[in-house]
């Protein structure tokens, strides 16, 4: 078990070689056992992560991202990836140049209705937010699934925030001192949804609140 996973260090990331031929649950299990193995060497660094040698699901990669969180110190800045799902193209690799350095929350899995999240930093859901949920963010917001909740970005006032969703259908977004709030027009989920959907960001632009498709 202990070649199942092999990580090293490259320049601006660590690079974690995935054994494509194992199960994914001993796979997890090696990671895990790695990743303990290194968090003394590896510390409390902020950095990017890059899975090689494996394709990996959606669902796949962040359960390998709860891995490494939840057993050490290290803050995930970006994530690369080969991904299996044709569908689902959005990652981390693709906003590198929107994230700002600062205090950063990552939050896995999806965020229930009538959950919260409050951050002074950014947050990243890794996940779908549903209907009723909050976010709350004196920094950015980004969701990398179904954004159907109420967002406030740039808490404070800061009107150079953003709030960016894959699939990107909110009650109510919030950015700096300006709001919108007829965005919604259906509930979006995981099986009823707009193949053809691009990511889309909302950030202020001669004082209002536009929202564009990235591409």
């Amino acid at each position: 078990m202990s070649n199942h996973v092999i990580i090293k260090g490259k320049n601006d990331r660590l690079v974690i070689a995935l054994n494509p031929d194992i199960s994914f649950l001993d796979l997890c299990d090696a990671l895990k056992t790695k990743i303990l193995e290194a968090k003394d060497f590896i510390g409390s660094s902020r950095m990017a992560i890059e899975f090689s040698k494996r394709a990996l699901t959606n669902e796949e990669e962040n359960k390998l991202i709860g891995i490494i969180t939840d057993n050490s110190n290290i803050v995930i800045s970006y994530v690369f990836s080969k991904r299996t799902d044709e569908d689902e193209e959005i990652t981390l690799e693709h906003l590198n140049p929107l994230i700002e350095e600062g205090k950063t929350h990552f939050y896995r899995g999806t965020l229930r209705s009538g959950s919260k999240i409050e951050s002074d930093g950014h947050v990243v859901v890794l996940g779908d937010a549903n209907p009723s949920s909050i976010i709350q963010a004196r920094g950015n917001v980004i969701v990398l699934g179904h954004l159907n909740g109420t967002v406030y970005a740039g808490l404070g006032g800061d009107d150079r925030a953003f709030v960016a969703a894959v699939y990107f259908n909110p009650i109510q977004i919030t950015i700096g001192m300006k709001t919108v709030t007829d965005i919604q027009d259906e509930i979006l989920d995981s099986l009823k949804v707009d193949k053809k959907s691009r990511f889309k960001i909302a950030s202020i632009k001669n004082q209002e609140i536009v929202i564009e498709e990235l591409i």
